[in-house]
C-alpha cells in the first residue's frame, strides 16, 4: 500500500485487477460464506464504477445496488451478467481428491 493510502483506496485500486478481482470472490465461495459474496461482487462492482457498469450492462443502478445487498437474492443469470460486465466468469472443476486410488 502506497504511503498515504487509505485501506479502501488501495483495495478498490486492486480490485479493477480481474486476476485480483477472481482471488477476492473465490474466497468467499471457498469459504462458502454467502453473505459475503454479493457483497464481494459490489465491492467489484464498485471498483470499476457502478455508473459505467450500469450503461455497459443495461442494468439500472438502482437494481444493482439491490443485488449487491447480503439480503439479496439475485437470479444467477444477472450475477453471471454482472461478472460478464465486469471481465470475470464461473468455472466449474472437480475436486482435488487427496487420497489416491488404490490400484486393482
Amino acid at each position: 500500500m502506497a504511503k498515504g493510502t487509505s485501506f479502501n483506496e488501495d483495495l478498490t485500486a486492486k480490485l479493477r485487477d480481474p486476476e485480483f478481482a477472481s482471488h477476492y470472490l473465490m474466497a468467499a465461495i471457498v469459504d462458502n460464506d454467502l453473505d459475503f459474496l454479493p457483497i464481494a461482487l459490489g465491492d467489484i462492482a464498485k471498483a470499476h464504477g457502478m455508473s459505467k457498469l450500469a450503461e455497459t450492462s443495461g442494468i439500472n443502478r438502482r437494481t444493482l445496488y439491490k443485488v449487491f445487498d447480503k439480503d439479496a437474492n439475485p437470479s444467477f443469470e444477472l450475477v453471471t451478467q454482472i461478472m460478464d460486465h465486469l471481465g470475470l466468469s464461473l468455472e466449474v472443476k472437480p475436486k482435488n481428491k487427496s487420497k489416491k486410488k488404490k490400484a486393482s
